[in-house]
């Protein structure tokens, strides 16, 4: 995922109000909200396309864990 890629999917991101079972936002579950919620869009503009797919591969492994 390229760092654009990140930009543009922060900024088109649609969040819900669901909560999980222990009443966490369900959001977090969604890359681009846990980006958000974690990087400023300027820190995050500053950042590689390989450090966000790192990123993206180490949320994609946290959520397998998660669900």
């Amino acid at each position: 995922m390229t760092t654009n890629e990140v930009i543009q999917g922060i900024k088109s991101l649609k969040e819900n109000k669901a909560r999980n079972s222990m009443g966490c936002s369900e959001n977090w579950y969604n890359f681009f909200y846990a980006m958000k919620e974690t990087f400023t869009l300027e820190e995050i503009s500053s950042m590689s396309d390989r450090e966000c797919d790192l990123l993206d591969r180490l949320a994609q492994s946290i959520q397998d864990g998660l669900y």
